[in-house]
């Protein structure tokens, strides 16, 4: 069964950004403000953040949608240039 999960994002110096443990697979979607740049980085534990994506400002992508598909357990840091109005990820919870 799918579960869905409110990311909290708070203002800092570079932007708006939100960090949590990755879940292995899922989707998140992001309604920002305006369109703006959007980059995510991962980290093994006592490591720095590394980029893997990164979504240029263009013109529409203040609402996006897409898959996020990074080791379960990794940290993630999602780091947006404009504010953050809601955003959610939904995955698929293991069974116990």
């Amino acid at each position: 069964m799918a579960k869905t999960d409110v990311l909290k994002f708070s203002k800092e110096k570079q932007g708006y950004s939100c960090e949590f443990t990755s879940v292995g697979k899922c989707v998140i979607q992001i309604d920002r403000e305006k369109s703006g740049t959007l980059s995510i980085y991962a980290k093994l534990e006592g490591m720095d953040y590394a980029l893997l994506y990164q979504y240029p400002a263009s013109q529409f992508n203040d609402n996006m949608i897409f898959e996020l598909d990074v080791q379960k357990g990794l940290s993630i840091k999602m780091l947006s240039s404009v504010g953050v109005m809601i955003a959610k990820m939904a995955y698929e919870e293991e069974d116990v």
